[in-house]
């Protein structure tokens, strides 16, 4: 990954910070978070879920990093995570989400960048139609857009 040091510490940002992540992590790059800007986020490794949701028609391909690779970067060790968006929407996801479901902090759909205007700078989704016990309300509520932050709990 190319912001990262031998010593494993997070590079500063560049241009404006589009998602921070606080809580129980060893790896940070400001006094109590770790920040990324676009360019940071969009060097990580690529994951795709194809599914659709209710709130968008047919067929979606949401491309990101897995929140997985994200949260491993980040060193995060929790139970839980808090999730809070644009409009301060907040919910609770379990890290067991996380191995169990593997959703992607997508950056893009159908390969068109994410804006704010269009549910961005980050949607976290879940892969709705490779299992059905995910298309739930509970499923459906922890699938945040305008996703800007993360509490490690």
């Amino acid at each position: 990954m190319p912001w990262l040091s031998q010593a494993q510490s997070l590079a500063k940002p560049e241009g404006p910070v589009i998602l921070t992540i606080s809580g129980n992590i060893t790896h940070k790059n400001s006094a109590n978070a770790a920040v990324f800007d676009a360019a940071m986020v969009d060097a990580l490794a690529v994951s795709q879920v194809k599914t659709s949701a209710f709130w968008r028609k047919g067929l979606r391909t949401f491309t990101g990093p897995s929140l997985q690779s994200v949260l491993a970067l980040v060193g995060a060790k929790g139970q839980s995570l808090r999730l809070i968006a644009l409009d301060n929407y907040e919910v609770r996801v379990p890290v067991q989400d996380v191995t169990q479901f593997n959703p992607v902090l997508a950056r893009k759909i159908d390969g068109v960048s994410l804006k704010v205007k269009d549910q961005g700078p980050l949607f976290l989704i879940y892969p709705f139609d490779d299992l059905p016990e995910l298309k739930s309300d509970v499923y459906y509520s922890r699938s945040v857009w305008h996703l800007t932050q993360m509490v490690v709990e």
